[in-house]
C-alpha cells in the first residue's frame, strides 16, 4: 500500500434527539452563538426548535440569519458576518443542507477577521477563525464532515470553492430533520452524495482507507436504491441516506471532488440546475475517461449494476432531466474549464481540452 495520511477532526452525533441529548458539547464553542438557516426549512423541521433549545438550556446567547439563499453569495456571507460581528458571537452554527453549513463556515473566518472583505474567502492567505457547528437537514452534500464550502460569485458567473478551509468541530445528524423534504430534494441530494463517494473514490488522491469508507458509503446507497425508485422514505432509509452522506463527506475530505463537480458549476449557476443531478449529468461520461476500468467496475458491482450503461439509465429514470444545451454552451464550458487547470487536478491522469470538450458534449447533448 502507498502512504497516506487521513485526517478528519469532527466529532459527529448521531441519532434520534442528539442535539438535545448532547447540548453540553456547544459550551466548549463559546458564549454567543450566530445560527445560519435558510429562510424556511430549519423552522418547519424542528432544527432550529431543538438547537435553540439546547443552547438555552445550557446558557448560550443567540441569534438568527435566516437569509442564506441556495448556493450563498460572497455578499451574503459579508452581511452575515458583519451581523455577526456586531452582535459579538464567537462561534456560529450551521443547520440545514450545504448552503447555510458552507455559510456558516465562511463566516466563521469573516468574524474573526471583521476587517476582511468576503473576497478574502476566496484568496490564499490563511486566515483565523471562530468554531463552527453543523446541522445536516438533508442527505447530499456532507458539509458537515469536509473542510470545504462552496460560493456563488456574481461577477465571474459561476460558484467556486472557497480557498479558505475549516472543519466543523462538531456535528450533529439526526434524520427525522430530513422528513420535511420532498422526493425530489431527497433524491437530488442523494444522488449528490453518490457522486461524492465516486469521485473521491477515483480521484488522484484516493488511498486505501479512504476507498473502504466510499465502498461502505455504496453499499448503504445500494440498500436505498429501491426506495429512490419508489419514492419511498421512511425514517431508517432517512437515516441510512445521512449516513451514507456523511461518509461521503469524509470522503471527498480525504481526496476532493474531481471533474463532474468542476463541470456543473456553470451550467447549474445558469440553468438553477440542483447541485447533485448537475454532478449526475456528468457522471458516464467521466467513468469512461478511465482506460483502467477496475475501479469503476468494482463500484458497479458493490451498487448492484452490471454495466455503466445501466448505472446511467438509473440515474436518469430518477432525475428528470429538462435543460437544453447549444454548442456554444459546450465550448464556453470547456474554455472555462481549461483555463482553471486546478480543478483538473485531482483527475488521475493529464486531460486535452478535446477529451474535455467531449466529455461536456456526451453529457449536455445526450442526457
Amino acid at each position: 500500500m502507498n502512504a497516506f495520511t487521513f485526517y478528519m477532526p469532527t466529532k459527529v452525533y448521531f441519532g434520534r434527539n442528539c442535539i438535545i441529548e448532547n447540548k453540553e458539547a456547544f459550551k466548549a464553542l463559546g458564549k454567543r452563538a450566530l445560527i445560519f438557516t435558510g429562510r424556511h426549512s430549519a423552522k418547519i423541521n424542528g432544527s432550529l426548535a431543538d438547537v435553540t433549545a439546547a443552547l438555552d438550556g445550557v446558557g448560550i446567547e443567540w441569534s438568527v440569519f435566516d437569509e442564506v439563499e441556495e448556493n450563498p453569495s460572497l455578499e451574503t456571507i459579508k452581511r452575515a458576518a458583519d451581523k455577526g460581528v456586531a452582535e459579538g458571537a464567537d462561534f456560529v452554527i450551521g443547520i440545514g443542507g450545504g448552503s447555510p453549513m458552507d455559510a456558516a463556515k465562511g463566516a466563521s473566518f469573516l468574524i474573526a477577521n471583521p476587517d476582511k472583505e468576503a473576497e478574502a474567502l476566496m484568496a490564499a492567505e490563511p486566515l483565523k477563525h471562530v468554531p463552527v457547528a453543523e446541522v445536516a437537514t438533508t442527505a447530499g452534500t456532507g458539509s458537515e464532515t469536509t473542510q470545504y464550502a462552496v460560493f456563488t460569485l456574481h461577477k465571474q458567473g459561476t460558484k467556486n470553492g472557497a480557498a479558505q478551509k475549516t472543519f466543523a468541530d462538531i456535528a450533529f445528524l439526526d434524520a427525522k430533520y430530513t422528513e420535511s423534504l420532498s422526493d425530489k430534494v431527497t433524491v437530488n441530494t442523494a444522488i449528490d452524495a453518490l457522486t461524492h463517494l465516486i469521485e473521491g473514490y477515483t480521484s488522484k488522491k484516493a488511498n486505501y482507507m479512504n476507498d473502504k469508507f466510499a465502498e461502505s458509503g455504496f453499499e448503504i446507497f445500494k440498500e436505498c436504491i429501491p426506495a429512490i425508485k419508489a419514492l419511498d422514505f421512511n425514517l431508517e432509509i432517512r437515516e441510512k441516506l445521512l449516513l451514507m452522506s456523511t461518509i461521503a463527506g469524509i470522503v471527498i475530505a480525504q481526496a476532493g471532488t474531481s471533474l463532474p463537480h468542476a463541470c456543473g458549476y456553470m451550467p447549474t449557476y445558469e440553468k438553477h440546475i440542483p447541485h447533485g443531478r448537475a454532478n449526475a449529468i456528468f457522471t458516464r461520461a467521466y467513468l469512461e475517461l478511465f482506460e483502467d476500468q477496475t475501479k469503476v467496475n468494482k463500484m458497479l458491482s458493490i451498487l448492484g449494476f452490471d454495466t455503466l450503461a445501466d448505472f446511467d439509465g438509473f440515474l436518469k429514470s430518477i432525475l428528470d432531466p429538462k435543460e437544453e444545451f447549444t454548442e456554444a454552451d459546450v465550448d464556453r464550458y470547456t474554455d472555462a474549464l481549461m483555463a482553471t487547470p486546478g480543478k483538473l487536478a485531482l483527475h488521475p491522469f493529464p486531460l486535452t481540452r478535446e477529451q474535455v470538450r467531449e466529455m461536456y458534449r456526451k453529457s449536455l447533448m445526450v442526457y
